[in-house]
């Protein structure tokens, strides 16, 4: 069973979440293999045994209750993919031959197989890989789980099952059935023919030659062992050699061209099999304007082509921060899903019932889309789940929002942020949000991208903005620490608030020309890095479903109890012991009485100034000014 590319870039690491929370390595001994497999097993045994209660005790937090439910409802037979429906196949966990991997002092990675069967068509392994926490007092705990392979498996298997003896009349249309005629002559010539493209209701051909390997774009795939890709047109004439990494949808980043990339170097043919920009660009930018198609670099010098194809000179005293403005789709809104049109590009995959979108270069280095997007193909008709979860394959549709644009005369860095929502279809289906800051450095006259939290904890799903907030706003502190202001999802009650999105500071620093983000577990990460003043309590929240442009006196308590909270301070009231009882990953064993050595000058100066700022609340607002 091929396994389907994961569409989420988004920066965030897509997996299925639960609460991962990190402990100094000094309290904790190695976690063993033995004691982890002894683990598993008991794990598995609960999952087989339909005990959800037994499976929830395993995790670290009672967070995504609904995952585990459906769990364990699939692997006691007692449902099938989405959760709901009879289960159409067996399947089974081998704990025994558990892959096991020592990450740290306190984390291991087990990848547990798992296995498929049925009467009339061959089996397959999965997999589901959990990350687990072993604490100081020998306790272990499932900190993260990542089903995505698993789901996606078990979805496309279901459809196997469900589909054998329908006739191929029954599931692809017409222009479908004859591209997979088409494909498989062309087989006399090429090794592979992974895609088609239909273009007015003609069909082009993404042919291969070498080992063709689904996730050879993967960056950890070394070069030497990648296929190279080329293009047939549709009277089967070869019109883009087969000596490319890569190339992209027909008229996907301009009208009338096919983008190809070799390496890190990009360029163009037209639909006659002509070079028109050579590959040798690490960036072609598309124009919106009257006299050029496109902005080219080459290293660190820029160039124009234009509307006849011929390329300027090189631009001098250029800005790219003046010209992204005329990027096509820059500071833009806009929605990618499924359509009635035909033009559209195919897998060449009987068991594959998606459209596929290879974006265009310039818009993933922008981090505003993912290398791939897979839709729904209305040229297919799969078999769904007869469940409400998981029907379709794919994003439903994929919404790329524009957040505003932030120049500022006095700074050396401009910013544009997006908001991105991809509605997932299938075994994983969903909302999953992210967020792209794009920062314009004048200095370098570069552009770098940071993939901003959408989610508090990390997660990879849970919902979309409420559009109520807009906080995004970068800004330096010194030479080396920069302050980013987002806009974030927490959708957790703290302290008897229902806290929805709050200004979350992230603080970052630049490494080789990227921005990359300093970890902290704290909801208000401000307090461990900057002395705060007023500004800090100001911002836009949304607090019980309602928005408020600043904090309350309950959330400024939990902010200082929090500082305590990260260091493993055992609380004396019942009240605040429960609010921080799985945050920071420490068990009520490992809690300290006093943690005032663990705290820093930044710390102490945070507690004493809200301690002060407590004083002076009044009734039911908090006075930040």
């Amino acid at each position: 069973m091929k396994k389907k590319p994961v569409l989420i870039t988004l920066g965030i690491v897509a997996v299925l979440a639960i609460g991962f929370f990190f402990v100094r390595g000094r309290y904790l001994n190695k976690p063993q293999k033995a004691d982890v497999a002894q683990f598993i097993n008991h794990f598995t045994e609960s999952l087989a045994a339909g005990q959800v209660d037994s499976v929830s005790a395993c995790f670290e937090t009672n967070q995504h209750q609904k995952l585990i439910v459906r769990l364990v409802n699939i692997f006691s037979g007692k449902a099938g993919g989405g959760g709901k429906s009879d289960p159409v196949f067996r399947i089974s966990l081998d704990a025994g031959k558990t892959k096991i991997n020592i990450l740290n002092n306190e984390l291991a990675q087990a990848v547990i197989p798992v296995y498929f069967t049925h009467d009339s068509i061959p089996g397959l392994q999965s997999a589901l890989v959990l990350k687990i926490r072993h604490s100081s007092s020998n306790i272990y705990k499932i900190v993260q789980i990542d089903a995505r392979t698993l789901f996606g498996d078990i979805i496309a298997y279901e459809k196997k099952v469900k589909m054998k003896g329908l006739r191929d009349e029954d599931i692809f249309s017409s222009i479908t059935l004859a591209s997979f005629k088409t494909a498989k002559s062309l087989m006399s010539r090429y090794d592979s023919v992974v895609y088609f493209q239909h273009v007015s209701g003609k069909t082009y051909y993404y042919v291969v030659k070498g080992k063709y390997r689904e996730y050879a774009y993967d960056d950890s795939v070394k070069k030497a062992d990648r296929y190279k890709m080329g293009l047939v047109n549709p009277e089967l004439k070869e019109i883009i050699p087969v000596k490319y990494d890569l190339v992209h949808n027909i008229s996907g980043a301009i009208e009338g061209l096919i983008e190809v990339e070799d390496g890190d170097k990009r360029g163009f043919y037209d639909t006659d099999g002509k070079n028109v920009v050579p590959v040798e660009y690490q960036q072609i930018f598309p124009l919106e304007d009257d006299l050029n198609l496109a902005l080219l670099r080459k290293d660190d010098d820029y160039f124009y082509l234009k509307k006849d194809f011929t390329l300027s000179d090189k631009l001098t005293d250029f800005k790219i921060g003046e010209e992204l403005k005329k990027v096509k789709n820059f500071g833009s809104s806009f929605t990618l899903k499924d359509t009635e049109s035909d033009d559209l590009m195919e897998y060449n995959d009987r068991e594959n019932y998606t459209s596929l979108i290879v974006s265009p270069s310039y818009m993933v280095d922008l981090g505003i889309l993912p290398k791939y997007i897979e839709l729904p193909n209305h040229l297919r008709k799969p078999i769904i789940s007869d469940d409400n979860d998981g029907d379709g394959e794919g994003s439903e549709y994929y919404k790329v929002n524009f957040n505003g644009y932030k120049a500022d005369g006095n700074n050396w860095f401009e910013t544009a942020v997006y908001s991105i929502v991809d509605n997932y279809l299938g075994g994983r289906s969903g909302l999953y949000q992210s967020k792209d800051i794009l920062v314009i450095d004048k200095k370098s006259n570069k552009i770098t991208t940071y993939d901003a939290q959408a989610y508090f904890p990390a997660r990879d799903g849970g919902g979309e903005f409420s559009g109520f907030c807009n906080d995004n706003v970068l800004r330096q502190l010194n030479d080396t620490l920069y302050e980013l202001k987002a806009t974030t999802i927490v959708g957790e009650k703290h302290n008897g608030v229902m806290v929805d999105e709050v200004p979350r500071y992230n603080y970052l620093h630049m490494v080789k020309g990227k921005l990359e983000a300093i970890a902290s577990n704290r909801l208000f990460g401000f307090t461990e890095f900057v002395k705060m003043d007023d500004t800090y309590l100001d911002g836009c929240y949304v607090l019980n479903g309602k928005s408020t442009d600043h904090i309350t006196p309950e959330l400024l308590e939990y902010m200082k109890n929090e500082i305590y909270a990260s260091y493993g301070f055992r609380f004396k009231t019942a009240k605040w012991a429960r609010e921080f009882e799985y945050e920071f990953g420490y068990e009520d064993k490992d809690k300290h009485a006093s943690v005032d050595d663990s705290l820093t000058d930044i710390d102490k100066y945070n507690i004493n100034w809200i301690t002060q700022k407590l004083k002076g609340v009044k009734g039911n607002t908090l006075a930040a000014k």
